[in-house]
């Protein structure tokens, strides 16, 4: 992405036109509060470690989660991911994935890190934290676009100017109709594809963007209800010495494929009268006769009241569930 495109896009001399007012004002609201929601979901979740790219699947599930938080149609994100970095954080000797351009940086290839003061060591470790700063500069893009149709978010095609300026708001840029290629593809077989019909380059005014109508087919978007699938609580020794490795283990129904990582353990401790979450592992999955094993070694540095829960995160096949907690005295 270029990182002067928010600059040169609040000169373009029609703007306050295409933009009423109010309009506006309330989608820079709605943005401010999306972006707020995401940057403290991905805080809460712990940095993945540097040089390791989760797998298709984790991927896959964290990116759907940023989408919907951002009431985003998923695989414009996916597209988009798949576009910037073939869905990675790391290179091949296990760097954070820096651009050709020498800015870009991560999954979503972040650019505009001075403009929305984003942590840029962040932006390189923590692929949670790189793909809601991503979503986040693509609901600012859309707060300035030209209006497509009647701005329905639910819609693919009313995105396409939002997908255009997330890479550069300039003449002819080929980059959003890349990017609705991946989305009606499904590449690699990461994602079902979705038909998308792009802005006819016949329409556009000097090779830009101009208000329209919502092109022909269009396309709706819907979360569709997914199966929850069942995690038990952990199950784990109640009293544990502190720094020492334990087993942590449960079910999680239906199967799962072996070897991947669906389920999580969450480590809350006690502060007083809350919880506060301080570690997030990633369990293993195992086979367990037409169910799933996760399985994961923890240790718990402090010593206190602990409560551990199995949480499985969204994927594209089920929702995303929790379990009851296990209480752990580490001593």
């Amino acid at each position: 992405m270029d990182p002067s495109v928010t600059a040169r896009a609040t000169g373009v001399a029609s703007l306050p036109r295409r933009l009423a007012g109010v309009r506006a004002a309330a989608l820079v609201a709605f943005c401010a509060i999306l972006a707020a929601a995401l940057i403290a979901a991905a805080c809460l979740s712990e940095p993945a470690a540097a040089g390791a790219n989760p797998s298709t699947a984790e991927i896959r599930a964290k990116l759907y989660d940023a989408a919907v938080a951002g009431d985003v149609p998923p695989k414009i994100v996916y597209a988009i991911a798949f576009q910037e970095s073939t869905w990675r954080q790391f290179d091949a000797n296990g760097d954070p994935l820096i651009g050709y351009d020498g800015l870009g940086i991560g999954i979503m290839q972040v650019t505009s890190y001075e403009l929305f003061h984003f942590d840029v060591a962040r932006l390189k470790t923590d692929i949670d934290y790189n793909i809601a700063c991503g979503v986040q500069i693509l609901l600012e893009k859309r707060t300035w676009t030209p209006l497509i149709g009647d701005g329905d978010r639910r819609c693919y095609e009313n995105w396409f100017y939002a997908v255009w300026a997330y890479n550069a708001w300039t003449a002819d840029n080929p980059y959003p109709y890349q990017v609705w290629a991946h989305v009606a593809a499904g590449p690699e077989g990461w994602w079902t594809g979705q038909p998308v019909t792009p802005v006819a380059k016949s329409s556009l005014v000097d090779g830009l963007g101009v208000a329209m109508p919502t092109p022909q087919p269009a396309h709706y978007w819907s979360p569709t209800p997914l199966l929850k699938p069942t995690v038990s609580a952990p199950r784990a020794p109640s009293v544990v010495r502190a720094g020492a490795r334990f087993a942590v283990s449960g079910t999680l129904s239906p199967a799962h494929p072996a070897g991947a990582r669906s389920v999580q353990i969450r480590c809350y401790r006690a502060n007083g009268s809350t919880w506060v979450l301080m570690r997030t592992v990633a369990a293993t999955n195992e086979d367990a006769g037409g169910a799933t094993r996760y399985v994961a070694g923890v240790a718990l540095a402090q010593t206190g009241r602990w409560r551990l829960r199995a949480y499985a995160p969204a994927d594209a096949d089920h929702a995303a569930a929790s379990s009851a907690a296990r209480a752990v005295t580490v001593r």
